[in-house]
C-alpha cells in the first residue's frame, strides 16, 4: 500500500517541510495532552466516594457556616438522612512526648464522616475510631513526620498544652481529588467545647460556623425538602428569623468542588467557567494544530502530483493511491504523537506552576485511556491525511501534465483556513493582554492602608507574654512600630451579623491594640468620644450617620456603643469583593491575638525580616510558625489572575506560532502556483512592486478579515468577564490596534521575502518551466 523507501527519500528531499509538520503539531499536541491531563484531574474530583451520590453539603447564599445543632435537629425530623457530619478546621499547637512542639492542621469532625467518605484508614476501625472525643486520627505523613515508624496506635498527643488525645488510628493522606484542603489530623467534634471553653456550643446554634453534610438513604430526595425545611428555619432558626439568610440549598458531593460557596473547612475549589474555557482553549488548539497539519500537506501537493501521475500511468488504481497518502498521514501523526507524549512528561513541573497544582500524569496511563489514545490516533492522522489525498487523486495523469492541476488548485480553502487561525491567534493575544493589565490593576489598586514594610507573623505566645515580646523586637535596629491584633486586612477579621434598626447588616469586626492604626498607615478622624469603637466611613454612609455619629445599638440593644472614630475605608478582602462594613474594638489583655503586624523601616527589608524572625524563635522556641511581608501575600490573593495569564500566554504563543507556519506553508504553495501569472504580468510591464502588493495583498485581506471578526467577539467575552469584577479596568482600544497591525506586519513578513523573490525571477525562465 505505501512505499516506504519513496515515502523516506520525501521526507529526506523536503527535510524542513518534515521539520515543521512533525514538530509544529507535536508542539500543540503536547498542550492538548496536558490540558487533557489537567481537565481530566479536575472531572476527577470526589468521585471515587462510594457514596457521592448520596452525600450533600447543607449551604446557603454565602455558603456553609451553620450552628452545632443543625445537623442533629435535621436528622430526627427528616427521615431521608441517614447520617450527618459537621465539618470545621483550626490549626492546633501538638505537643509529642521528648519532641518540640509542632502546629497541625486538624479537623474536626463527626464520627460518622469515615462512615460517609471513602477514605482509607491503614489502622484502626472506622466505626470505632472517633467514639470518644478524646481520640485522634493521624495521616499516614504526619504520623511518619512525628512517630517514625513506630506503631502509633494508643500514644499520646496533647493539644494546646492541655488536651490529651490518643491515637486511635491512622489513614492514608488526603488524596489530589478531593475537595478538602490539606489535613494532618481528624478529631471528634464534641472536642471543641473543650479547646474553645464553651461547653454550651454543642447544645445550641448560636454559632453559625461549621461545615455541615448530610448522608441520605438510598432512593430518598432530600432536595424535595428544601422548602419545608426553608420555611421551618425562618420560624426557628436565628440566621432565617433575623434575616441574616433567605436561601437553603443541599449542595450534591459533585458540586462543591464547584460551586464556589465558603465554609471554614478549608476546601478547595475551581471554578466551572474556567474549566469550560480551558477545554475551549484544548479545543482550539487541537483544530488550529489539524488546520496547519492539513495546509502544510496541501503546500506538498503540487510537488506530489507528478509522482502519483507516473503511479497512475503505471496501473496503480486511485483507491490505493488515496490510502498511501492516508497511511502517510498517519506515520507523521505518529511521530508527532510520540514526541508530544515525550514533551509532556519532561515539561510536566513547568505546566505544574502553570496550573498551580500537581499533575498525576500516571493516572492517565490506563488501557481505557490506551485505547483512546490510539483511536484518537487514528482518527485525526486519517482526518489530516483525507484532504490532500483526495486532492492528489482526483486529477487525470494528463492534466498534472499540463498544467491544469495547478490551475484549478487556485482556491480560496486554504486562506479560509489561515482567516480562522489569525481569529483564534488575534482573540487570545488580545485577551492575554487584557487580563494581564486587570492582574496589575488588581495588584496596584490604593487599598486604604500601607502595605509596604509591614511583616506579619502568626502569634503563638500567650497574652501574658505580649508586652515581653514586644520589648525584644522593638529593640531590633529597622522596627518602626509593632500590633497584636484579632484579624488584619490579610485574613478579613471576624465576620458578624447584626440588626441595625430593621436592617441586618454583615459586618467585620477587627479586635486591635492601640498601635494598628499607626502600623498600617490608617487615618483617623476623632469624633470627641474618649471610649467605644472605631467604624469605616462605608459604615457611616451606610447607616447614615453623619459626620461625627456618637452612638448606634447593636443586635441585641444590651448597650450603647459609643463610635470613637471614623476610620478611612480600607480593604480587608481581594478586590474581587466590594467595601464592606468594618468596626474595631480594643482588643482585651486577656485576649488572644491571632497575628502580629511589624512595621519595618525601608532600609534593609530583608535583614530586618530575618532578625525579627530570629527573635521570634528565640522567644517561642521554635520555628513553626508563618510569617512574610503584607505586600507579597497580598499580590498572592491574585494568583488566579497570574495563573490565567500564564495558561492563556502560552496557548497564544502556540496559536500564534501555528498561524505564521500557516501563513507561511500557504503563502509558498499558492506563490508557486502563480509563478506563471507573475512572469505574464512581468513580461506585459508590470513591476516588481506592483507584483509584491498584488500576492501580499492576496494574503493581507484575509489577515484583517480575521482582526475584524475576532474584534468583536473577544470585546463582547472581555466586557463580560471585567464584569465580575466589581473593581476593573475599561477595556483598552490601544491593545486591540496593537495586536492588528503586529498581526498584520507578521503576515507581511512571512509573505514578502517569498513574494519578492517570486517578483523577482527572470519571467522567461518562470515561462519557459511552464
Amino acid at each position: 500500500m505505501i512505499d516506504i523507501k519513496l515515502f523516506v527519500r520525501n521526507l529526506i528531499h523536503n527535510k524542513l517541510y518534515f521539520a515543521i509538520t512533525v514538530l509544529g503539531f507535536a508542539i500543540a499536541l503536547t498542550f492538548v495532552l496536558v490540558l487533557s491531563v489537567y481537565i481530566r484531574q479536575e472531572l476527577s474530583v470526589d468521585q471515587f466516594h462510594q457514596n457521592k451520590d448520596r452525600i450533600y453539603r447543607v449551604v446557603d447564599e454565602e455558603g456553609s457556616y451553620w450552628g452545632a445543632v443543625i445537623g442533629s435537629e435535621l436528622q430526627s425530623k427528616y427521615p431521608e438522612i441517614e447520617c450527618y457530619t459537621r465539618y470545621y478546621n483550626q490549626n492546633y499547637m501538638v505537643e509529642i512526648p521528648h519532641q518540640e512542639k509542632i502546629l497541625m492542621q486538624t479537623a474536626l469532625i463527626d464520627s460518622s464522616f469515615f462512615r460517609m467518605f471513602s477514605f482509607p484508614l491503614i489502622k484502626g476501625d472506622p466505626a470505632t475510631v472517633l467514639l470518644d472525643k478524646n481520640n485522634i486520627v493521624l495521616t499516614r505523613s504526619f504520623a511518619h513526620k512525628v512517630y517514625g515508624s513506630e506503631d502509633i496506635l494508643g500514644k499520646e498527643i496533647v493539644i494546646n498544652g492541655k488536651h490529651r488525645l490518643i491515637v486511635t488510628g491512622v489513614m492514608e493522606d488526603l488524596p489530589y481529588n478531593t475537595h478538602f484542603g490539606v489535613t494532618e489530623g481528624f478529631v471528634r467534634f464534641g472536642l471543641l467545647a473543650d479547646i474553645w471553653e464553651m461547653p454550651r456550643i454543642l447544645e445550641e446554634n448560636g454559632n453559625s460556623s461549621f461545615g455541615l453534610y448530610l448522608l441520605t438513604y438510598p432512593g430518598t430526595d432530600i432536595v424535595s425538602k428544601k422548602d419545608i425545611i426553608l420555611r421551618d428555619f425562618k420560624s426557628t432558626y436565628w440566621k432565617y428569623r433575623d434575616g441574616f439568610s433567605s436561601k437553603l440549598d443541599f449542595e450534591p458531593l459533585s458540586a462543591v468542588y464547584w460551586g464556589g460557596k465558603t465554609s471554614n473547612s478549608k476546601t478547595q475549589g475551581n471554578s466551572k467557567t474556567t474549566l469550560v474555557g480551558l477545554s475551549v482553549i484544548a479545543l482550539l488548539i487541537l483544530i488550529l494544530a489539524l488546520i496547519n497539519y492539513n495546509n502544510l500537506s496541501i503546500a506538498q501537493t503540487t510537488n506530489r502530483a507528478k509522482e502519483a501521475a507516473i503511479k497512475k500511468l503505471l496501473g496503480i488504481n486511485n483507491t490505493t493511491l488515496f490510502w498511501q497518502f492516508v497511511v502517510e498521514s498517519l506515520i507523521l501523526c505518529t511521530f508527532s504523537f510520540a514526541i508530544a507524549l515525550v514533551f509532556s512528561w519532561i515539561l510536566m513541573p513547568f505546566f505544574e506552576q502553570i496550573f498551580d497544582t500537581r499533575l498525576f500524569y500516571r493516572d492517565m496511563l490506563t488501557w481505557g485511556n490506551g485505547i483512546i489514545f490510539l483511536l484518537s490516533l487514528l482518527f485525526f492522522g486519517g482526518l489530516v491525511g483525507l484532504v490532500p489525498a483526495w486532492i492528489i487523486t482526483r486529477f487525470k495523469p494528463i492534466e498534472v501534465v499540463k498544467g491544469i492541476f495547478k490551475k484549478r488548485m487556485k482556491s480560496v480553502y486554504g486562506n479560509i483556513l489561515i482567516c480562522f487561525q489569525y481569529v483564534v491567534a488575534i482573540a487570545l493575544t488580545i485577551a492575554t493582554f487584557t487580563i494581564l493589565l486587570q492582574a496589575y490593576y488588581l495588584r496596584n489598586y490604593k487599598l486604604g492602608f500601607d502595605r509596604e514594610n509591614v511583616i506579619y507573623l502568626d502569634n503563638v505566645v500567650d497574652p501574658s507574654q505580649k508586652d515581653a515580646l514586644r520589648s525584644e523586637m522593638m529593640r531590633i535596629p529597622g522596627v518602626v512600630n509593632l500590633s497584636f491584633c484579632q484579624g488584619s486586612p490579610l485574613d478579613g477579621g471576624n465576620n458578624n451579623s447584626m440588626k441595625v434598626g430593621e436592617r441586618s447588616l454583615s459586618w467585620q469586626v477587627f479586635k486591635i491594640d492601640s498601635a494598628f492604626f499607626h502600623v498600617l498607615g490608617l487615618h483617623v478622624e476623632p469624633t470627641g468620644a474618649d471610649w467605644g469603637i472605631w467604624i469605616n466611613r462605608t459604615a457611616v454612609k451606610e447607616l447614615e450617620l453623619g459626620e461625627k455619629p456618637q452612638d448606634f445599638q447593636n443586635l441585641a440593644g444590651l448597650k450603647n456603643w459609643r463610635i470613637r472614630g471614623i476610620v478611612d475605608d480600607f480593604h480587608f478582602r481581594d478586590l474581587r469583593h466590594k467595601m464592606g462594613l468594618a468596626y474595631m474594638v480594643p482588643l482585651g489583655k486577656e485576649e488572644y491575638p491571632w497575628k502580629i503586624l511589624v512595621k519595618i523601616d525601608r532600609q534593609n527589608p530583608g535583614r530586618t525580616y530575618q532578625e525579627i524572625k530570629d527573635t521570634y524563635i528565640r522567644f517561642i522556641g521554635n520555628d513553626l510558625f508563618d510569617s512574610g511581608f503584607m505586600d507579597q501575600t497580598i499580590d498572592e490573593w491574585y494568583k488566579t489572575e497570574d495563573r490565567a495569564v500564564g495558561m492563556i500566554g502560552y496557548f497564544t504563543v502556540i496559536a500564534c506560532m501555528l498561524a505564521i507556519m500557516g501563513i507561511l506553508a500557504m503563502s509558498t504553495y499558492f506563490i508557486q502556483q502563480r509563478l506563471k501569472e507573475i512572469g505574464l504580468r512581468r513580461v506585459n510591464g508590470a513591476k516588481v512592486r506592483d507584483v509584491l502588493n498584488m500576492l501580499i495583498w492576496g494574503f493581507l485581506k484575509w489577515v484583517i478579515l480575521a482582526f475584524a471578526i475576532a474584534v468583536p467577539i473577544t470585546w463582547y467575552l472581555i466586557n463580560r468577564w471585567l464584569a465580575t469584577y466589581p473593581y476593573h479596568i475599561s477595556q483598552q482600544v490601544w491593545v486591540y490596534l496593537g495586536v492588528g497591525v503586529t498581526a498584520c506586519l507578521i503576515a507581511i513578513l512571512m509573505v514578502g521575502g517569498q513574494s519578492y523573490r517570486a517578483a523577482s525571477l527572470n519571467p522567461v525562465k518562470t515561462l519557459r518551466n511552464e
